[in-house]
């Protein structure tokens, strides 16, 4: 049943009925669950404290928000996805919780591939862009380079029947390239360039955590200085895109005017894009004809395709500090971890992580959310505290 929850938050098209089950077991199993180990429960959440205010924020927003009811429909949905993160980490081990992502993607990644052919709405839509079982394409994409990442180590690490991940890891990289989705090329890409350092952490660990943050340090410190002085090549040669980005740069440009009126703590979540503040960013891009988005309040269904961006407008600077606290801490226990023990599951835990920071430049994808990607945020930060936690201890 959990597996089941996880696939259906990953965000695929599935039938209204199956929608409204799935979020049903979910609201019912979950009190259930937390009823026979809550002392655990909350002795896991109070180790990353951070993440247990991130989850929290949702709801204490709704007290600003500029649209209220969206703001209390959508922080149900954080506070059920954040439990489900704590179920996991307080339920399995790291390694055990590598292989329940693994039956999850697994099965997202099948399904994608075997069902699709014969529904209307899957698979292929538009201008031939793969969706497979998921909303769109860009999500598609991300779903299926986070599965890549995770079956290509899965095989590398398998001494047993790896050839049922190679196909797995095949599978999964033919639907990423069918999807377009250049952003997730590089996520994947980067993933790739990742793989020596694991090597070299496998043969000797011993003290490496000081190289593992100067390697990171560098590969960060280069790629950023790569990225700007080949900005117009990278965009628009390599990766197919004009310089505006879509018609993205204009509307970050009208959404940071937006923040700047509302700075620490923003519209509250889910609050601007339902209220009449964003009829200004409607108004005056691209999405003022499109007749689906709707441009008045109550009604506006637009984002800012920039997840950094879109939790600006949400909980402003004071939220948009802490969920960048959050991350380095997160990252710094999971090199401090790599470097103790060299284990396949904190790598990908780390890929995973990257994976979601580098998406969502140019997407909504995994920061504070009611899906999968927020529970396993949730799960990596306390399941990393947690193990931390049992290495400082003393046999």
């Amino acid at each position: 049943m959990v597996i089941l929850i996880l696939l259906g938050l990953l965000g695929v098209k599935a039938h209204p009925l199956i929608d409204k089950a799935l979020l049903a077991a979910s609201y019912f199993i979950l009190p259930v669950l937390i009823m026979g180990r809550w002392k655990k429960w909350i002795y896991a959440a109070t180790l990353d404290i951070p993440v247990l205010l991130l989850s929290l924020m949702p709801t204490v927003s709704a007290i600003w928000s500029t649209s209220a009811v969206d703001t209390i429909d959508f922080s149900k949905g954080v506070i059920r996805a954040s439990l489900l993160g704590i179920y996991l980490a307080t339920s399995y081990s790291l390694k055990g919780q590598m292989q329940i992502f693994t039956w999850v993607f697994g099965i997202g990644t099948v399904l994608s591939l075997v069902l699709t052919p014969s529904l209307p709405g899957y698979g292929r839509v538009g201008s031939g862009e793969w969706i497979g079982i998921y909303a769109y394409k860009n999500h598609a994409a991300l779903m299926m380079a986070l599965a890549a990442i995770l079956f290509l180590l899965k095989a590398l690490n398998q001494q047993q029947k790896n050839w049922i991940y190679w196909t797995l890891f095949s599978t999964a990289i033919v639907q990423l390239v069918l999807t377009e989705g250049k952003t997730c090329y590089a996520i994947f890409a980067n993933s790739l360039f990742l793989l020596p350092l694991y090597n070299s952490v496998k043969q000797n660990h011993y003290k490496m955590r000081i190289f593992l943050v100067l390697i990171i340090s560098l590969l960060l410190g280069t790629s950023t200085v790569l990225l700007f002085q080949n900005l117009e090549f990278i965009i628009v040669d390599t990766l197919g895109k004009d310089m505006d980005l879509n018609g993205r740069t204009a509307i970050w440009t009208l959404v940071m005017d937006k923040v700047h009126e509302r700075p620490w703590l923003g519209y509250g979540a889910s609050g601007f894009w339902g209220s009449k503040h964003a009829l200004y960013v409607i108004y005056h891009t691209w999405a003022a004809s499109v007749e689906h988005i709707g441009i008045s309040p109550g009604q506006t269904k637009f984002n800012a395709h920039s997840g950094y961006l879109d939790f600006l407008l949400q909980y402003g600077f004071v939220g948009s500090s802490l969920m960048i606290y959050s991350y380095i801490t997160i990252i710094l226990r999971l090199v401090a971890i790599l470097a103790a023990t060299a284990k396949i599951e904190t790598f990908w835990m780390m890929q995973t992580l990257v994976a979601i920071l580098f998406v969502n430049v140019t997407e909504r994808l995994g920061l504070i959310g009611y899906d999968t990607l927020w529970t396993i945020h949730v799960a990596i930060a306390l399941s990393t505290a947690l193990e931390q936690k049992r290495l400082q201890t003393p046999n």
